[in-house]
């Protein structure tokens, strides 16, 4: 038998849903924060002081930008973990941040931590070597691996970045990753000096490398090829298998687990007005960002498939 509910309980129902839904209307009701995992005048921190004040105009509030650098961006995001899930506070956070670092290291937050908002920028990677290399294509690179084992480097700007993974996904890929050699360096400009004095042969990174010169580009992963290197194949086209076929360099807003829905929705929103923003698309076009927006679902999803994807290849990397 049902029970009826007493009109003090309905009144109490009415109640907060009424006052949910007029903070969802209010919101917000006071600045938010952007946190930037490293220091100011980075990449990243141009990014978001360039989004900022499209961010805010979207949402008609304030924005200001915060730097919590360390831990390789780790320390902002197990800070933010522990914070109360209002959305006043939001951390942009990179694929090494939010799906690599908690696989490899002890950190303070994991695949559950987050209320992810939108993704903002991604770019696929590709398998560069030497523009003098004699290499001209992926196919050429693994019959002079296999000729010569343990001969041939590929070089890195660290052990668990973006470029480690994109060789591994390579080499692992194509049933080689045996017979070639990792050296890590202590960021992209030291290996892309290394790369061009010839003491390593492959590098991973974005296209955005193209525009130094000296590089050329053998597979790139992606789904589908690259408008600026259009004779250069996908990962698939040369038979990489998923999860190994498509890695991207990218980053968006994440919010502490448990923000409500519906402030979750008004985020992500205003999220998506800025990207598409005039203002927010000439800075694109003037910093060679690629855009890509996802809106919070979209952004979940895509968030979660990436964490499993890369635990396959961080165990293949042997991290």
């Amino acid at each position: 038998m049902k029970k009826l509910k007493t009109p003090a309980i309905v009144a109490a129902g009415l109640a907060l849903a009424i006052g949910g839904a007029a903070q969802a209307q209010d919101f917000p009701e006071r600045p938010i924060n952007l946190i930037v995992p490293f220091n100011a005048g980075g990449g990243t921190d141009l990014l978001i002081r360039g989004f900022a004040p499209h961010f805010a105009e979207a949402l008609d509030g304030d924005v200001f930008v915060s730097n919590t650098a360390g831990g390789g961006g780790t320390i902002a995001a197990g800070a933010l973990a522990g914070q109360r899930p209002d959305g006043y506070q939001l951390g942009y956070f990179s694929i090494t941040v939010s799906t690599i670092q908690p696989q490899i290291n002890d950190v303070p937050y994991g695949l559950d931590s987050w209320s992810p908002i939108c993704s903002v920028a991604a770019s696929p990677t590709v398998l560069f070597t030497s523009e003098s290399s004699p290499y001209t294509s992926i196919e050429e690179a693994v019959e002079a691996i296999r000729a010569a084992p343990g001969t041939l480097l590929y070089g890195s700007s660290g052990p668990g970045a973006i470029t480690h993974l994109t060789a591994v996904a390579a080499f692992k890929g194509l049933g080689v990753i045996d017979d070639v050699r990792h050296l890590p360096f202590q960021g992209s400009g030291p290996a892309l000096q290394g790369i061009a004095a010839g003491t390593i042969q492959f590098f991973g990174d974005t296209e955005i490398l193209m525009q130094g010169g000296g590089l050329r580009p053998l597979v790139v992963f992606n789904s589908e090829r690259l408008a600026s290197m259009p004779d250069v194949p996908t990962a698939t086209e040369i038979g990489i298998e998923p999860p190994l076929n498509e890695l991207y360099l990218w980053g968006g807003f994440f919010a502490p687990a448990g923000t409500p829905p519906e402030v979750v929705e008004t985020l992500s929103n205003a999220c998506g007005e800025a990207i598409a923003s005039d203002g927010f698309q000439a800075f694109a076009e003037k910093t060679n960002t690629v855009l890509n927006y996802r809106n919070a679902a979209d952004f979940d999803a895509f968030y979660r498939a990436q964490y499993e994807a890369n635990g396959a290849i961080i165990e293949a990397a042997g991290l």
